[in-house]
């Protein structure tokens, strides 16, 4: 029958639109729908629905849906007025809250009766199907005393769903349940135990243990088919993590804060748990990316438990000066830098890697060019997520405040600069591109010219560790590859200039006595002086050749350019002569 498939996506869509009045108008379409499909509708608008039968549902599952959608639709109802409640306070009234509570007890009314016809054996329905009913009648049920602010009615409904559904998740391993159980069952109970003072330190499994409903005798018997050791101390929904006791403090930089959210104590112990098997096996053979994967998942569980608290204790209103709230910032700083750590680790070790089989690969063949940059890229990327996770870790509450710590971050974060900078660099010299290559090797020298600094009250992390003999390693190879460099640099210049001072050459050495011949480019192939003489023009300035021009004599002028020039000038004067000519010279 699939029932919390049904519930889900029917809530998903109301998560997608944003508006539960549109899941409900939605549900009150498809039951209309639903009603005539299978012959049940009435004529009468408001005529009574025959009641539905365990044979019905034998015969056809599909009646259950009538039940669901009529459920759901009352509960998106109450959701609708719950949302408009919260958006505008000016709206609220007793008269609204009271139509919200009679809604949500139609819902669980209608999941009740639902609970019953399946109960019967001629339903046909499988223990699944009984064992979610029970829990999705106990969620409504709860979600009533929950807005009634009956607390002690509200955990006990809650646990009984906590434990159902946690109880289908081991069994069934389908992810809906913990959906389920994240989005509204767990943070319910939380709320419910707050407003009844119970201890933080236990744990929302030992709380449903101790809340659940007793009298539910022909549900127990239902879930301890499924798992015996449902009602143990242990936590029904969280495996076994060995003999490792809970961690109730945790240190950082001579600091101590206790813990006492049992779920990350909890979440704590599983990580070191999962540390300790990861050097077990590191020992057993080299080191590789998969063995992190356990430690990095138990980290982040317990950054997400320390996540959840902050935020329990920020919708308490607890103040940030407050020193249960201090307590749990410190966890938050220690989680984070754990798994930054861990991460950074298994970088470095996919860097090394990388590395080795590079050099594995020169040694049985040359490897291409294109594959050597290949691999320096992947370095690249991976020593920017390096960087970047150090990023994070001044973020962290208690970090900036710390000089001796943030100075030691800073010459740990110049190191892997360093480190990737020089990586660029050799992927310009594969390039032949000398000059940049020398400029990015002087710039990674910069990063770790400054004296290394370490602060010994550091928590020790393999992952984040950096030597100072690592740190003089790097600072002196890179001293010689700026000194090669910077020699290969100089070369190419003189090779370029001496190419270029060689294309200028030639002619005979008379021509080139103002050039000195550097090595071995002296060229006497053309002689000392050109013989016979060729004809070449020679340069002369033009003033020259305009006063020269006069005193040339051509083949058939009859004398020098002078005295044409006379003789024109007479005859201009005589033209000038004539009868006006004449008057004007009497």
């Amino acid at each position: 029958m699939d029932i919390i498939s049904f519930i889900s996506n029917l809530r998903q869509e109301a998560l997608l639109l944003g508006d539960y009045n549109a899941v409900r108008r939605m549900c009150s379409r498809r039951l209309a729908t639903l009603r005539k499909r299978l012959n049940r509708a009435s004529k009468k608008k408001f005529a009574a629905q025959p009641p539905l039968t365990a044979a019905d549902v034998g015969n056809d599952p599909t009646h259950i849906h009538l039940l669901l959608y009529s459920s759901e639709r009352a509960y998106s109802h109450a959701m609708h007025l719950k949302s408009i409640l919260a958006d505008d306070a000016t709206k609220t009234s007793s008269s609204m809250r009271s139509h919200c509570v009679s809604r949500l007890h139609k819902a669980s009314l209608h999941a009740l009766e639902l609970r019953t016809l399946l109960s019967d054996p001629a339903s046909n329905a499988t223990e699944k199907d009984i064992l979610e009913t029970h829990a999705y009648t106990a969620s409504l049920r709860g979600a009533e005393a929950f807005e009634k602010s009956h607390w002690q009615a509200s955990i006990e409904a809650f646990s009984e769903a906590k434990i159902i559904y946690s109880v289908l998740l081991n069994s069934n391993k389908n992810e809906l349940y913990r959906d389920q159980l994240t989005s509204t069952i767990e943070p319910s109970i939380r709320y419910s135990a707050y407003k009844l003072q119970l201890p933080r330190s236990m744990d929302i499994a030992t709380i449903s243990r101790k809340n659940f409903p007793r009298d539910a005798k022909d549900l127990i018997p239902r879930l301890e088919s499924l798992d015996p050791n449902v009602f143990s101390e242990a936590d029904p929904d969280t495996p076994m993590t060995g003999t490792t006791s809970s961690v109730s403090s945790v240190t950082w930089r001579s600091r101590t804060a206790p813990v006492d959210n049992a779920e990350i104590s909890a979440a704590l112990s599983d990580a070191q748990t999962a540390e300790n098997a990861h050097y077990s096996k590191q020992q057993e053979n080299a080191a590789s990316t998969e063995a992190f994967d356990d430690v990095l998942a138990a980290w982040q569980d317990a950054v997400d438990a320390t996540k959840k608290s902050i935020d329990d204790l920020l919708a308490e209103r607890v103040s940030m000066q407050d020193l249960k709230m201090q307590n749990v910032q410190m966890t938050w700083t220690v989680v984070n830098y754990s798994l930054i750590c861990w991460r950074i680790g298994r970088n470095r070790v996919m860097i090394e890697g990388i590395a080795q089989g590079g050099k594995k690969g020169k040694k049985i063949v040359d490897e291409v060019k294109v594959k050597k940059l290949g691999h320096l890229k992947e370095e690249v990327a991976l020593y920017d997520a390096i960087l970047q996770s150090i990023e994070q870790i001044y973020d962290l509450p208690g970090i900036a405040a710390d000089e001796d710590f943030t100075r030691e971050l800073d010459s740990k974060k110049s190191y892997f600069a360093a480190s990737k900078c020089a990586l660029i660099a050799h992927s310009h010299a594969l390039l032949s591109n000398r000059r940049n290559a020398l400029a990015l090797f002087a710039r990674a020298l910069t990063y770790v010219s400054s004296p290394y600094t370490s602060a010994p009250s550091t928590p020790s992390h393999r992952g984040l560790e950096v030597t100072s003999d690592a740190v003089t390693e790097l600072r002196t190879r890179l001293e010689g590859e700026v000194a090669r460099f910077r020699a290969l640099v100089e070369m190419d210049s003189i090779v370029a200039q001496a190419a270029k001072s060689k294309g200028v050459q030639g002619g005979m050495l008379l021509e080139r006595l103002d050039q000195y011949p550097e090595g071995k480019d002296l060229d006497l192939k053309e002689g000392i002086v050109q013989w016979p003489p060729k004809v070449s023009p020679v340069p002369v300035k033009p003033v020259f050749l305009d006063v020269a021009w006069n005193f040339i004599e051509y083949p058939g002028d009859g004398g020098p350019r002078v005295e044409v020039q006379t003789k024109e000038k007479e005859e201009k004067e005589t033209q000038k002569k004539g009868f006006l000519g004449s008057l004007w010279g009497r």
